[in-house]
């Protein structure tokens, strides 16, 4: 049941969406039409990355008291009705498809990237910001409420239906997620340097090595029984080290406790993948949040060699944690040596 919190959170979204939506704030993405050289474009991250800036510019809307709508596709995802940007390019249809999708146009243009919140509802017009600001001076991100991603998303019924089937096949009592994040360089040979995972001569099969240990770990301390089976719901970035973990499962060489592994059928896709990628992502992070637990690798230092963009812990893993209101003392962050 939801805390005193969680009332609040969703009584403020309710109330603040019931405002006039002439003063709404549109948080905009469309990074499926960015392999293409023509229209608005407005390229974003995968889903860890945008939907942390999404709720925390919806948070910053909440505070200003501006409803939200929201415009860019969410595959797998159903939106609050009163929160979907409607524009008149998708009420137009040519050959059964949507104009806007057609002409990959808008009635807008965010692609500045431009954000400044005292200009926010100063008049009766709508403000159109990107869903990952950068100018004039990099978007300070806030911490947001967890409810507030359910308030405003649900899996579509398909989607729904494949986080039942696979969390229907963990029948332990307790569970323990695990995201390896290897980095976009080694996982999809994308020129990023974002090489998080590989270090030292044991390459790929140390690391998987290391997260499983760290599990062990949690396990421990989670369950007071040594023979207690336990279930590791394995996601990762990387076909090989999903296929390492089985394999270490099964010989009885990853896992110092009666532990069974499971995964989904899907195999790992860049955020570049599109609707399809984004849809699988989101079912592994629906799985990882519904866990007792959660294991996550550290992001490697720059002391240590690292060159990729990142700042910390996966967005994707941390996610999963605020979509399942994870406890804090339940969540390892792994660090490969």
């Amino acid at each position: 049941p939801p805390d005193n919190s969680s009332t609040d959170i969703l009584s403020q979204l309710t109330d603040v969406q019931s405002y006039s939506h002439e003063r709404a704030l549109v948080v905009a993405c469309h990074r499926i039409w960015c392999e293409v050289s023509y229209g608005h474009c407005e390229p974003c991250s995968g889903i860890g990355d945008r939907t942390r800036f999404l709720l925390s510019l919806v948070s910053d809307a909440l505070e200003r008291k501006l409803p939200i709508e929201i415009d860019a596709p969410q595959p797998g995802l159903l939106i609050r009705s009163d929160a979907v940007y409607r524009s008149w390019y998708d009420k137009v249809r040519l050959f059964g498809l949507k104009l806007s999708d057609v002409l990959h146009w808008r009635d807008y243009d965010v692609s500045r990237r431009y954000v400044s919140k005292d200009e926010w509802g100063l008049s009766m017009e709508r403000t159109y910001v990107h869903m990952q600001p950068k100018e004039p001076k990099p978007y300070r991100l806030r911490k947001y409420h967890p409810c507030l991603f359910h308030a405003l998303f649900r899996p579509d019924a398909e989607l729904q239906h494949e986080i039942d089937s696979n969390m229907n096949q963990m029948t332990t009592k307790n569970r323990i997620g695990i995201h390896l994040r290897v980095g976009d360089a080694v996982a999809f040979d994308i020129d990023n340097q974002d090489v998080r995972a590989v270090s030292g001569s044991g390459g790929l099969e140390n690391a998987v090595r290391m997260m499983l240990d760290c599990a062990d770990g949690l396990a421990k301390k989670m369950i007071s029984d040594d023979e207690d089976p336990i279930t590791y719901f394995f996601a990762t970035d990387s076909a090989e080290a999903k296929a390492l973990a089985v394999r270490l499962i099964n010989d009885g060489r990853g896992s110092k406790v009666p532990a069974k592994l499971s995964t989904t059928k899907i195999d790992p896709r860049s955020y570049r993948g599109g609707a399809a990628a984004d849809r699988e992502a989101w079912l592994e992070a629906y799985i990882l949040s519904k866990m007792d637990g959660l294991v996550m690798n550290k992001t490697p230092s720059k002391e240590s060699g690292y060159e990729g963009k990142a700042a910390s812990e996966s967005t994707f893993a941390k996610l999963a944690k605020n979509m399942g209101n994870i406890a804090d003392d339940r969540v390892v962050k792994c660090e490969l040596r």
